[in-house]
């Protein structure tokens, strides 16, 4: 008798069986492709988000830093009293520690010098050939020409640049460098300071004279004191010597 065997049939192996794993590995690699890609990309706009910030920052604060010049500018021409009608200004260092500060940079009283500057004008007054130019007065002094003050009655046909009004008793006066001014016909005459004047600045070359303890300073035979007038030092003054 012939035994019946059982026929186990062997696992057939199909084209669907091979296919599942490579289509899950390539699934698997795009998904991991992407998210790759999404966190390069949110990199990317953090760090453009980040570098805008700081461009934004930086642009701020050019900004600001050009806002605080121009206040510093505002300040400084308001601190320099300018006057557009009486022509473009020097730059004028305001230090108010020193008496003559605004006239600093121009010749002091009793400097020589060995020529005239270009363009000065020659007035003869009283005997003596005076020679000005910008609001300085200089005579002959041997071969040499020295800084001299105004003599009073001396006329010139244009003020200073830079002149200041100074009013007393309803009078208008015209201040520069320690020469005072009135209008005399079409021309300015020299006139003799008056007391109770208050002017900014006192000219070069000028003596300190202390009286019980109180400064006092000395120029051109005026005599001035200083005075807090508005929260800044100016000077009056208070005696012809």
């Amino acid at each position: 008798m012939t035994p019946n065997f059982v026929n186990i049939a062997k696992p057939t192996v199909g084209k669907q069986s091979f296919l599942k794993p490579i289509l899950t590995f390539v699934l698997t690699g795009a998904l991991i492709s992407t998210l790759t890609s999404a966190q390069a990309q949110r990199g990317h706009e953090d760090r453009r988000d980040s570098d805008y910030r700081y461009d934004k920052k930086d642009r701020d604060n050019r900004g600001n830093d050009r806002r605080d010049d121009n206040r510093r500018n505002d300040n400084r021409r308001d601190e320099y009293r300018r006057d557009d009608r009486r022509g473009p200004d020097r730059v004028v260092v305001v230090d108010r520690a020193r008496p003559n500060w605004q006239y600093a940079n121009i010749p002091s009283r009793n400097a020589h010098y060995n020529a005239l500057p270009t363009g000065h004008l020659s007035i003869n007054f009283g005997g003596i050939r005076f020679a000005y130019h910008q609001g300085v007065f200089y005579k002959p002094y041997n071969s040499e020409y020295v800084v001299c003050q105004a003599p009073v009655g001396i006329r010139v046909n244009v003020l200073p640049r830079d002149y200041r009004r100074v009013v007393i008793r309803n009078v208008d006066y015209y201040y520069y460098n320690g020469t005072y001014y009135r209008p005399y016909g079409n021309e300015y005459a020299t006139v003799a300071p008056p007391i109770g004047a208050l002017v900014e600045s006192i000219p070069g070359g000028y003596e300190k004279l202390m009286i019980n303890g109180e400064t006092y300073y000395v120029v051109d035979g005026i005599q001035y004191r200083a005075v807090l007038n508005r929260g800044e030092i100016w000077y009056e003054v208070i005696k012809i010597m």
